[in-house]
């Protein structure tokens, strides 16, 4: 499968690897990138697409996914001290609320503004940089996690296959690899284009380089050694394209109230006990009917 796309000056297409996920050819080179995200997103806040203001609801969101790390990687580690490091970390909000359950934690980002901005608490127990600078120091100082945490990182590297290479190494031999990628070139994303309710909107190089749903994601884990724990979903905000009326790629406006109603259901859920948002984030990926495909996985 090849889907082409014309991006600027260079005709970008997607192709179909050996593991079953999708990858951005011709492939941008490191140098390229870093300049493309130094500008775009981590540095000038003109530019940069860091929220100022989270609201309550949206606090508490972010807080739902911390208290499932800690519950699944609980479940399936030795008792020892809950060790984070989350690579990419960005804001910082899943490092401190996870902190704020007794974990020791660090992380790893191009850039201290996020930190900065939300969590400058936290900004001592992150090293900022190139990732891979610090990955290598660390790996040659022996060190181990619990819990390695890639939010939303996967789909943005120039390589995964080396990447999680990499991870690997500083997973403790009991120890959890947690991945959040988009959930696209899913089944649902091809009903809704043969239905004309959308136009492969979610391709978004060079921001992403490589696309995934949970049944590449899976296979991409497992041919590298992986067994995957569990998996979960988060709400499947697409729906919303199926109503003409609240089409976010046709109706931009209807953006916003898209987002609020994620975040209030979510919250909602969450509000029947952890245990039922447990279930349901199961069930959401099961049907493969979810925005986001997040798995746990342990070195086989």
């Amino acid at each position: 499968m090849m889907l082409s796309n014309f991006n600027k000056k260079t005709m970008i297409s997607l192709q179909e690897n050996d593991y079953g996920f999708f990858q951005v050819f011709p492939t941008p080179s490191q140098a390229e990138l870093e300049e493309y995200y130094s500008k775009r997103y981590y540095q000038a806040p003109t530019v940069a697409t860091y929220s100022k203001h989270y609201n309550e609801e949206e606090l508490r969101l972010t807080k739902i996914a911390a208290e499932v790390a800690d519950i699944v990687v609980k479940n399936n580690s030795l008792n020892s001290e809950p060790t984070l490091f989350d690579i990419g970390c960005g804001e910082g909000f899943f490092m401190s609320f996870l902190e704020q359950l007794g974990w020791s934690v660090f992380g790893t980002d191009y850039s201290e503004a996020g930190i900065q901005a939300q969590n400058p608490h936290l900004f001592s127990k992150v090293t900022y940089g190139n990732a891979e600078l610090d990955l290598n120091q660390r790996i040659l100082e022996g060190q181990k996690f619990k819990l390695v945490n890639l939010g939303n990182i996967l789909e943005h590297v120039t390589d995964p296959i080396s990447f999680i290479r990499t991870i690997k190494q500083l997973i403790d031999k009991d120890g959890v690899l947690r991945i959040v990628v988009p959930n696209d070139t899913s089944e649902f994303q091809g009903l809704l284009k043969s239905l004309g309710k959308s136009k492969d909107e979610w391709y978004c190089a060079p921001d992403h380089l490589s696309y995934f749903n949970f049944k590449s994601l899976i296979n991409f884990v497992t041919k590298e050694g992986f067994s995957v724990i569990d998996s979960f979903g988060d709400f499947p905000i697409e729906m919303f394209l199926m109503n003409d009326f609240s089409n976010y790629y046709n109706i931009k406006e209807s953006g916003p109230q898209a987002h609020l109603a994620r975040v209030k259901i979510m919250n909602f859920v969450r509000d029947q006990g952890l245990d039922v948002y447990l279930e349901w984030s199961k069930a959401l990926a099961k049907t493969k009917l979810s925005r986001s495909c997040i798995i746990y996985c342990k070195i086989s």
